[in-house]
């Protein structure tokens, strides 16, 4: 069996004060200490496997002390594939995993977009980055065949996964430890936290013992979606077309989506490609798409595409369907402006298959999911 490294195993190299420096510009890279908590909860999480007795449905809580945010913590490893702890962060991040647990169609786009979250990974070799590699250096993290070297992520809305800041590390450090602490309770106990729907253990810090808990069991039903803000409209560019006097005519279908490619430079945490889609609902005619990283909302997405198709058509469609009522929300404002109707509905044909194309020219695995 594995057995957590002593601490007399730390590499003689000299000590870095932070690590991951250079992909974390502007932010609080990971400090040593930090990271040292890291590598030693790693190799304790290794030594128990907990994902010979927990699923990744077998949630358990823990808050933030920082933000008081939910943290729910899944074990992934039953299937002996990916092993891991990934922690969601926040209603909208557990509202998705449900989602996922239960079988519905969700895109790898539409749920990477709506994740916070922190993670410890156990990976091949192959998949550990120079970064990684320097991290790992420092504390000689002893490797076990059949589950890999650990790296530490941290996911945001509308980002692939990067390195952990220093409040990223600390907080998966807490959800590490947390686990340790749970699977040694767990071990000696019979007690089965998941017979009831939606119920969980909730893991709390004792105050004369921060590395001790007890358990709560709480009830977390699955959240409702949030309702984006209704956009802000750029009023100079309203009054021009106005001004034009366009007639009104024919449907719009449009959509706004998150594709899979890449943006950003070298050593910059990568952003998704958010992109506004809009077609004529009986010619299926694509109007140049709007496209934008994920620092752009939903709501300066969408409204620049639909203004971008009045632009090219040089008229006001009657009608805009759109597949969710969140994008009604955001659209609101825009429509009132220029006397457009909005009608949700359960299919969008023209902008689907627009959308469908779009994604297999990128090389997006989601092209073809519903």
């Amino acid at each position: 069996m594995l057995r957590p490294r002593k601490p007399s195993s730390v590499s003689t190299v000299e000590k870095p004060a932070h690590f991951f420096n250079d992909r974390l510009a502007g932010e609080e890279p990971l400090a040593f200490a930090t990271a040292d908590r890291l590598c030693r909860l790693s190799a304790s999480i290794v030594a128990i496997r907990p994902w010979e007795f927990l699923a990744d449905k077998d949630l358990f809580l823990l808050k933030d002390p920082m933000s008081g945010e939910m943290c729910h913590c899944s074990v992934m490893g039953a299937l002996g594939e990916v092993f891991s702890l990934y922690v969601y962060i926040g209603s909208e991040s557990y509202r998705f995993f449900r989602k996922v647990a239960a079988g519905e169609p969700v895109s790898s786009g539409d749920f990477r977009g709506s994740q916070t979250g922190v993670s410890v990974e156990y990976v091949r070799s192959a998949e550990v980055t120079p970064p990684d590699r320097e991290l790992l250096r420092h504390f000689g993290h002893p490797t076990q065949k059949g589950v890999g070297r650990p790296i530490f992520r941290a996911l945001r809305p509308g980002y692939y996964p990067w390195y952990v800041t220093e409040a990223e590390g600390r907080l998966l450090a807490e959800c590490m430890q947390a686990l340790v602490v749970f699977c040694n309770k767990h071990s000696k106990q019979t007690v089965n936290y998941w017979t009831e729907k939606d119920t969980y253990p909730l893991l709390v810090p004792m105050p004369d013992s921060p590395e001790s808990y007890k358990i709560e069991i709480v009830k977390v039903p699955i959240p409702l979606p949030a309702m984006p803000k209704p956009s802000v409209l750029d009023e100079a560019r309203l009054s021009k077309l106005r001004a034009k006097d366009y007639a009104m005519r024919g449907c719009f279908e449009a959509d706004c989506f998150y594709a899979m490619a890449k943006l950003g430079a070298r050593n910059e945490r990568k952003s998704f490609v958010r992109i506004g889609l809009v077609t004529d609902a009986k010619s299926g005619f694509l109007f140049p798409p709007e496209i934008g990283m994920a620092a752009r909302s939903l709501a300066e997405v969408l409204p620049d595409a639909i203004l971008k198709a009045i632009e090219t058509i040089k008229f006001l469609p009657e009608e805009i369907r759109l597949d969710k009522e969140e994008f009604k929300t955001v659209l609101a404002p825009l429509a009132q402006q220029l006397g457009i109707s909005l009608r949700v509905v359960k299919s969008s044909p023209a902008v689907r298959e627009a959308k469908q194309g779009l994604l297999a020219m990128m090389g997006d695995p989601s092209a073809f999911r519903p």
